[in-house]
């Protein structure tokens, strides 16, 4: 939608409810022309409603008195302009819950004077009418796409303006500085009442430092919005696809004691406690002149390279081989050593030192892993030790599951949630971080703007040529909240949303 259609905006209706069956489904018209539409359908007739109340009645299909004409009884609740979510004259119908029921009263309303809504309309027309700004409309699609609390959390604080304020805040401190230079330009004889470059230099390091500390939460911001990409490798027939059809408690993946049997990477959603996984199941890493095999081995190792966590299976009856290391030692990302089928009494220990986990007891804490479970290297470097084996990164976590008897998974969703809450995923939530790209792009632009600004004027470049890179910093944050934006990035941004948001 064009933002000039707010010159003349239509009244514009869809199902609000989710798609299916349910007791209670819900029907949102908004526009000047709302509380017409409604009085054409909706029996008893009434000449006014109050806002904000509710009112019993029968939707119709057209003026006729006869009974075969109520499409549903349903409850309606008016809300007056601007006192409601698009700031215009807006009803709610809640009808019974069928699709079949909604679809009808939809015909009914666009017949008598309504339009469908094009997706995310209803939230566009509150961002045009100044209700909320973008980010803020944006947070409402994170809030309703959450799929821990821990995203719900931070949609929420983004909704309530947190992000937004901190944003408007860093905007006010560069066109003060704009003012001044504008002032000491255009009027030197009030140079006493500008600041000069000096003075702006020293507040330069501040804004920078908080939109730094803003920009770097983009991580822990994604990974709370999209959830951690978690790779499952390892040779073949060690029991990947197995572990994850455990974990998503569904034979979702191929499962066959033939090897090289996965040939295609296999990504899915899980929900761990406060965070959520992208797990990608991939192919057996070997060497092989099979050459779709081949193929699949390529995904593996770039799924694999693009990951924030590894999940490395290896076979407990075998041990950890020196080829295993060597594939470890090949990634650079946090990796989890899982050593399957540790119910087989042909188990192994994780590495040939049998002396390994000596001295290399992690620190005693609330649900840790047994002794039999601890973090390789933990202890000093020696021959046989987790240094040795991985010398280029931190030693992993071994850890020893059956992916066919499910036992130890539960210590390993504890695991991953203990070091991703404590990277600050959980506590992130309760602070304004990032949580889109979007944003990540502007205020990257921002800082860039803002250091050769501050550069510029250690420099002792002329003020008037040190204002082009701060109105660019200003207007790429103007661009987050929405007040520097063109229609096309706006069309672009609410058409992710969906049918009656």
């Amino acid at each position: 939608m064009s933002l000039s259609r707010l010159n003349n905006p239509d009244t514009i209706a869809a199902i609000a409810s989710a798609h299916g069956q349910g007791a209670v489904g819900v029907l949102r018209i908004s526009g000047s022309d709302a509380f017409c539409v409604l009085k054409k359908i909706f029996a008893p007739r009434r000449e006014n409603f109050e806002s904000h109340k509710m009112y019993y009645g029968k939707i119709r299909s057209n003026e006729t008195k006869i009974i075969d004409d109520v499409i549903d009884e349903v409850m309606v609740c008016f809300f007056a302009a601007p006192r409601s979510f698009t700031r215009e004259d807006c009803v709610e119908i809640y009808a019974h819950g069928g699709m079949f029921v909604l679809g009808e009263i939809l015909g009914i309303v666009i017949k008598n004077g309504a339009r469908l809504a094009e997706p995310g309309e209803f939230t566009q027309r509150a961002f045009l009418n100044g209700r909320i700004n973008l980010a803020e409309a944006e947070a409402v699609m994170d809030l309703i796409s959450a799929k821990t609390s821990a995203a719900r959390r931070a949609a929420v604080r983004q909704l309530g303006g947190g992000l937004s304020q901190k944003i408007q805040t860093a905007r006010d401190t560069i066109l003060s500085w704009l003012a001044h230079i504008e002032l000491s330009i255009d009027y030197p004889e009030h140079e006493d009442e500008a600041r000069n470059a000096a003075e702006i230099l020293a507040e330069c390091g501040d804004l920078l430092e908080t939109l730094r500390r803003l920009h770097a939460t983009s991580r822990t911001g994604r990974i709370i919005r999209d959830g951690i990409r978690t790779a499952i490798i390892g040779r073949p027939n060690v029991g990947k696809s197995t572990l994850l059809n455990a974990i998503l408690h569904e034979d979702r993946a191929i499962v066959h004691e033939t090897a090289g049997t996965t040939r295609d990477a296999l990504t899915e959603q899980v929900r761990i406690g406060e965070i959520a996984l992208s797990l990608t199941d991939t192919a057996g890493l070997r060497q092989t002149t099979d050459p779709i095999e081949k193929i699949g081995i390529e995904k593996t190792r770039s799924a694999a390279h693009d990951a924030e966590l590894i999940l490395y299976v290896a076979d407990a009856t075998v041990g950890l081989t020196a080829e295993d290391v060597e594939i470890i030692n090949d990634f650079d990302q946090p990796v989890i050593i899982l050593m399957n089928k540790s119910d087989l009494k042909t188990a192994r220990r994780a590495l040939p030192n049998e002396n390994f986990f000596e001295g290399n007891t992690p620190p005693a804490k609330s649900g840790a892993a047994s002794a039999a479970d601890r973090t390789v290297g933990a202890g000093s470097a020696r021959e046989g030790s987790g240094e040795t084996f991985f010398p280029k990164k931190v030693p992993p976590e071994v850890l020893k599951i059956s992916a066919k008897t499910g036992d130890g998974l539960e210590n390993l969703f504890r695991r991953i949630e203990e070091k991703f809450i404590a990277d600050g995923v959980g506590e992130g939530a309760e602070a304004e971080i990032i949580t889109r790209e979007r944003h990540e792009v502007l205020l990257a632009r921002a800082i860039g703007c803002v250091e050769q600004a501050e550069r510029e004027l250690g420099a002792g470049v002329p003020e008037d040529l040190v204002s082009v890179p701060l109105r660019a910093a200003y207007l790429a944050l103007g661009e987050i909240l929405g007040v520097e934006i063109g229609d096309d990035i706006v069309d672009r941004i609410f058409a992710e949303f969906c049918l009656g948001k």
